[in-house]
């Protein structure tokens, strides 16, 4: 069968120009209301309404991709690599300073946190995402355990839930706060509460 004649994009410059609508798409959710439509996007971006719809679906579908995209980098940041030789609070404790960072510095974080945290697509992707990282800090947890770190009484499901949602509550209201705390400051106080939930201090 002949191969059609009609030139086919390639996938990486789909890629390049999905990239290009996104960052349009942030620039106008920073420096609006957390709001937007789909012609907006597409003017900022220099590209078509129809192309904006192609890559994205609807207007809920490319918010859906800029949350996403918000959480891999996330993620990346609290799931990189530290020296599993360090005893588990050290390593523990630097990777939340290092999460604390990241949020105070994203420029998505205030948008995505703030102003469309309780907008319905936030809602379902966090729900989503949080339980996968109520799962990740289950397991990391447990091996705090196995090292002989943390105590074995200490429910690893039960520990991992009430540190993911301690911390995502107190960087929420931390990032409302004027002034914000400084992210040292929010660090120490939320490692007290990570100390308290798996009992620490006794060891």
């Amino acid at each position: 069968m002949a191969e059609s004649t009609k030139t086919k994009e390639k996938p990486d410059r789909k890629v390049l120009k999905a990239a290009r609508i996104l960052a349009a798409a942030e620039r106008l959710l920073r420096e609006g209301d957390g709001e937007l439509e789909m012609s907006q996007v597409a003017s900022e971006a220099g590209v078509s309404v129809g192309l904006a719809y192609h890559y994205f679906g609807s207007k809920s579908g490319m918010l859906g991709a800029i949350i996403h995209a918000f959480y891999d980098r996330y993620n990346a940041v609290v799931n990189r690599y530290i020296d599993p030789d360090i005893t588990w609070a050290v390593r523990e404790r630097d990777r939340l300073s290092a999460a604390v960072e990241f949020l105070y510095t994203d420029p998505m974080a205030p948008i995505i946190l703030g102003r469309m945290v309780h907008t319905s697509q936030v809602a379902a992707i966090e729900a989503a995402r949080h339980e996968e990282m109520v799962e990740m800090a289950a397991r990391n947890v447990a091996s705090g355990i196995k090292r002989g770190d943390i105590g074995r009484h200490i429910d690893p499901a039960i520990a991992g839930a009430t540190i993911v949602g301690g911390m995502h509550s107190a960087i929420i209201h931390a990032m409302g706060m004027t002034p914000r705390p400084e992210p040292a400051q929010l660090s120490h106080q939320i490692w007290g509460m990570i100390t308290g939930a798996l009992d620490l201090e006794r060891r």
